[in-house]
């Protein structure tokens, strides 16, 4: 049994999981959602497959796999993958992910974990986007845990450790989990490491020892690239709103916004590589450093292999040189592909344009293009 303090944010027990499918089964949007999943089953048919769920496996296996299939199938070109074959089917890793994607990045690393024959990990979630009943329902069966967001430094100091806790409760039962290197999704295109997160690890185990503490976890990097960003317009609008005004109001329903936008929208390929973890071996020269050289240290392991491992398309050359104003990287695409993103961008600015007025064009094309571009200046000239 999982100890209680961490009910507020645990996902669900196996136990837990037929009554979690009842409630799917009484909810018309929960119907409405399987239906696009399974498009040949009635109502019935499908509400009997539900019940037949009994266990967090199940459930992915079941409906998830299917779920992510069908995005995949109908708004991707194919999913590359590297590195399932490192991963050590005993092991339980801490996966530290640049995040792009809200659900996606970590909903088809799960796919692939199945068919590399792996047990799926424990995925953290913000509860900011638990935002109903039907939505915690789903995230807890699909082994989604809650992140509490904070709203002053006593709440950050207690959510903190109470997550660390958790997280290194999970590796040490043997159970992998997900997180991504930042808090939110990477907006700027700039994959760094937020150095928080990894004290934030370190905040559970031995404090005094922070070598064998961080090693103990298996800390993994995973590298994920899209050829066309889910969001790109909203994350690009959200930063050149917040830089002009000072901040960002988000309005009501807009993650979810988000969260749709990115299962809809056009991705071309994906890829999606699992890095070598960070080892003892690794951490070991930083025996005896301070808290600080040791967290700069595994935060920048963390960032170079994911800078290495980044698939950069012929979009990310073509939006730096655009940026440059230079042909620095012509060899790496064609014309045809430098229209074709050219079209795509034209489309977001006339959108973007028409709401934020023509002021906004030099800026706002800086902030669209440097999605794309700053990859390339992470990945070459690291």
């Amino acid at each position: 049994m999982i100890p209680e303090h961490f009910e507020d944010i645990r996902s669900y027990l196996d136990e837990e999981i037929p009554s979690a499918m009842e409630y799917f089964i009484n909810d018309e949007t929960s119907i409405s959602m399987a239906k696009l999943v399974l498009p040949d089953k009635s109502d019935d048919e499908i509400k009997a497959l539900l019940r037949s769920i009994q266990t967090t496996d199940e459930f992915q296996h079941i409906m998830m796999t299917r779920f992510v299939k069908l995005i995949v199938s109908t708004t991707m070109k194919g999913v590359e993958t590297q590195g399932f074959n490192l991963l050590d089917k005993k092991k339980a890793y801490l996966f530290t992910g640049n995040h792009r994607d809200i659900t996606l990045d970590a909903f088809i690393l799960q796919m692939h974990m199945l068919e590399n024959g792996l047990e799926t990990c424990n995925i953290a979630f913000g509860d900011n986007l638990i935002l109903n009943k039907t939505i915690e329902i789903f995230s807890k069966s699909n082994k989604m845990f809650k992140v509490l967001r904070s709203q002053n430094v006593r709440e950050l100091a207690q959510n903190s450790q109470h997550l660390s806790d958790y997280i290194r409760y999970l590796i040490r039962n043997n159970k992998s989990v997900w997180i991504a290197q930042r808090n939110g999704r990477t907006k700027d295109g700039n994959d760094k490491t937020d150095h928080g997160l990894i004290s934030m690890f370190s905040m559970s185990g031995d404090r005094q020892n922070l070598v064998p503490n961080l090693a103990e976890l298996n800390i993994t990097p995973i590298a994920t690239s899209y050829e066309y960003e889910p969001c790109a317009m909203m994350k690009a609008r959200e930063s050149y709103i917040k830089e002009r005004d000072g901040v960002y109001v988000k309005k009501p329903m807009e993650d979810m916004d988000s969260i749709i936008s990115g299962i809809r929208k056009k991705k071309g390929t994906m890829s999606i590589v699992i890095c070598p973890t960070i080892t003892y071996d690794d951490l070991k020269p930083f025996e005896g450093a301070d808290k600080h050289e040791i967290v700069t240290a595994v935060a920048n392991m963390i960032d170079e292999r994911i800078y290495a491992n980044y698939r950069l398309y012929p979009n990310n050359y073509i939006a730096n040189d655009w940026l440059s104003g230079t042909s620095t990287y012509k060899k790496f695409y064609t014309q045809e592909e430098k229209d074709t993103f050219k079209a795509y961008c034209d489309k977001i600015f006339s959108k973007l344009y028409e709401e934020l007025g023509s002021e906004a064009e030099k800026r706002f094309t800086e902030i669209l293009l440097g999605i794309y571009a700053i990859p390339v200046e992470n990945k070459l000239h690291r």
